[in-house]
């Protein structure tokens, strides 16, 4: 059965398509070639990641479209590296017979853009967007593919996400590889030399803004969308981005979202920081949605946006006060503190908690709920006070809660794991999961994050700009 109209046998496939994404199972549900295996050193989620070996080596799983009614696919996965060689992920359409039909994404991922000393652990998130499936499309192969290094060069995936998603990617020319066309700006330029994805960029060295209107007018009114980019600096760089809602006239008549970066926070991540966050329901009279970065260089940096992601999508951000501007409101926190914060993954404030752990949580109301699927994303930053090296988790947690807040099932759980060391940078990693289906009788979700007493008591974790929210 092919990736037509969702049947009941089947049902809305909107979880998690990948098998054992996390890899926990070792490569089971995955063919790989003999140099690459899972390893249980610099995870991310869970207890192994899957370490590509130093020669040429991919792994591939082809995945069921049945049940996805067609939509394109959103893709997401964590990589770390030394001396990473070229490298490239590929999610590719295949017949019954798992037959060749045409391509769907393919990401290039240039030389060092995943590299990290051993003890920084500094890891990129990646997003993308597939098209939609073609007809006759029955499987989706996603596909791994690493070239050969020079010395010691692995390169190290987790937490791999496919999941279907309301629409395409609306940004046109989103990784900057025709330039600068179709954006307008005074002060940006091209790049060929610092990516995060694909051969080119867009940099300043002098701040300034740079914005896209995107078309939205035959979407549902008052839709919310999806918004990704990954923000690269050399130097002091700040950056302040922006979806604004314009009417026929071009005139700005709401804000849907505004992600606010301080430089201290670009300075200290050694590769690209990516952003993942949805926006409030559009403007009542908006046909347009328009990105805006504006960008501050203190001194000689500069600063590079890279893979610009804008689709639809079916809930805004249901939590409230995602990124602790308004301290902890909307949250209950147990031995949990909300601290002001000079390197926030977002804004000024974040959720700290200490060597001897503790918990916060929030409940979010849902309607409607039942057989559907939700996205759950956050930025992580371990901190160490002194001595040596230390390891930080979290737990984060959906639960799904009926109309008296009794827990009805386990949505999704997500094990979190961050290190600091002497002499490293300590940076922020960003994690993403999605829900399974809620159950019938499912009346909120419960997002909790809870962090164990660490071995170490000069290890410190901190949480910033939780998203949650449905892609279908």
């Amino acid at each position: 059965m092919g990736c037509g109209s969702i049947v009941p046998i089947i049902g809305h496939r909107c979880f998690n398509l990948v098998q054992n994404p996390s890899f926990e199972a070792g490569l089971a549900g995955w063919t790989a070639t003999d140099n690459v295996d899972t390893f249980g050193t610099s995870t991310f989620e869970g207890t192994q990641v899957a370490r590509m070996g130093i020669d040429v080596a991919s792994m591939f799983q082809d995945i069921p479209l049945a049940g996805t009614d067609c939509s394109p696919l959103l893709l997401s996965f964590n990589m770390v590296s030394q001396n990473q060689p070229k490298f490239t992920v590929e999610v590719l359409w295949l017949d019954s017979n798992h037959n060749y039909i045409s391509t769907g994404l393919r990401m290039y991922i240039c030389d060092e853009t995943t590299n990290s000393r051993p003890s920084d652990n500094s890891r990129v998130t990646f997003f993308d967007i597939t098209d939609a499936p073609p007809a006759g499309a029955v499987f989706a192969r996603l596909l791994f593919s690493k070239d050969i290094g020079f010395g010691e060069s692995t390169v190290s995936a987790d937490q791999v996400i496919l999941v279907p998603i309301s629409t395409i990617n609306l940004v046109k020319n989103y990784s900057f590889e025709l330039g600068l066309t179709n954006w307008t700006t005074t002060t940006f330029g091209s790049n060929f030399d610092t990516t995060l994805q694909g051969a080119a960029s867009t940099t300043t060295d002098s701040g300034g803004t740079l914005f896209q209107d995107i078309l939205i007018d035959n979407h549902p009114a008052n839709s919310s969308y999806l918004f990704s980019f990954g923000v690269h600096t050399e130097g002091d760089g700040a950056l302040n981005a922006k979806v604004l809602w314009l009417d026929a006239g071009d005139n700005i008549i709401g804000t849907g979202l505004e992600i606010d970066i301080p430089g201290d926070t670009l300075a200290l991540q050694q590769n690209y920081l990516t952003y993942l966050d949805i926006t409030d329901p559009a403007a009542l009279g908006a046909v347009k949605a328009r990105i805006l970065f504006e960008a501050v260089i203190l001194g000689d940096g500069t600063l590079n946006i890279d893979q610009v992601i804008l689709a639809r999508v079916s809930t805004d951000n249901l939590i409230q006060n995602p990124s602790f501007e308004d301290g902890a409101n909307g949250w209950t926190l147990v031995d949990t503190g909300i601290n002001a914060e000079n390197a926030a993954y977002e804004g000024q404030f974040v959720a700290h908690v200490t060597f001897t752990g503790g918990a916060f949580f929030q409940d979010v109301p849902l309607d409607g709920a039942e057989g559907h699927c939700y996205l759950l994303n956050y930025g992580l930053k371990v901190l160490r006070a002194s001595g040596g090296g230390v390891s930080g988790n979290i737990l984060a947690r959906v639960l799904w809660l009926d109309n008296n807040g009794v827990e009805i099932s386990l949505g999704l759980s997500i094990f979190s794991e961050g290190t600091a060391n002497p002499g490293s940078i300590t940076q922020w990693l960003v994690f993403t999961g999605i829900t399974e289906p809620a159950p019938p009788g499912t009346a909120a979700a419960r997002i909790q994050f809870t962090k164990p007493r660490s071995i170490s008591e000069e290890s410190f974790v901190q949480i910033d700009k939780v998203v949650f929210g449905r892609l279908t």
